[in-house]
């Protein structure tokens, strides 16, 4: 009698051990499960999302007939350390009958003075990106102790879709970093087709200008 109540604790016991090993196992499990699927919709996630897809301004798709391996739209500069200087982009895109006239950019950057060894002579460049109203700047800015001045202005684009609430001027770093910038004017007129921004500088705490050298608009 005894040895058969024995046998009976003894199997419940191996029951109920089973079964709390399951219950720990199938936690562990779904807490594994949970913690994956919250990296996906987590603030720091959603944030780098952000960072890599920002609402860009478009330019005319007829445009990138424009832009091509012979026809790029650049410039570029040499300047002395200690001089400083501007890189000025000028270009004209005609377009006889478009409704939105033809494509006119002009970009000044200025590099301050002393921005990098008094000394050294750099070749900067600047060029437009052929699909986004973005403004690519060379050599990275990484390599300068002062911010870079920017001004832009383009004309001959759809700028109807603008929300004057979100619209702004940004600097976006080589690590997808997105920065804001403070402008002496940031408009832009749907009536006339042009957008403009003028000595924009990044909002930073430092006046050394991060790793990076893209400016764009936003809508």
């Amino acid at each position: 009698m005894n040895l058969i109540n024995i046998n009976k604790q003894y199997i419940f016991e191996y029951i109920m051990n089973t079964l709390l090993f399951l219950l720990v196992f199938s936690a562990l499990l779904f807490i594994g499960c949970t913690d994956n699927s919250s990296d996906l919709t987590s603030p720091d996630a959603q944030i780098t999302q952000q960072l890599y897809s920002p609402n860009w301004v478009k330019l005319p798709a007829d445009l990138e007939q424009g832009f091509g391996v012979e026809t790029e739209y650049s410039a570029e500069k040499l300047i002395k350390g200690k001089n400083g200087g501007y890189i000025i982009l000028d270009f004209v895109i005609h377009r006889p009958g478009n409704e939105l006239g033809d494509f006119t950019a002009h970009a000044k950057v200025k590099v301050r003075k002393n921005s990098f060894p008094a000394q050294e002579y750099r070749t900067f460049t600047v060029s437009l990106d052929p699909e986004y109203l973005i403004l690519n700047i060379t050599p990275s800015p990484s390599t300068l102790d002062k911010q870079l001045v920017v001004d832009l202005y383009v004309k001959g684009i759809d700028v109807s879709q603008i929300n004057p609430d979100t619209f702004s001027f940004i600097f976006v770093g080589d690590n997808t970093e997105i920065l804001n910038t403070e402008s002496e004017s940031l408009l832009f007129n749907s009536r006339a087709n042009w957008i403009k921004v003028m000595r924009a500088e990044i909002i930073a705490p430092t006046d050394e200008t991060p790793s990076g050298a893209r400016y764009a608009f936003t809508r």
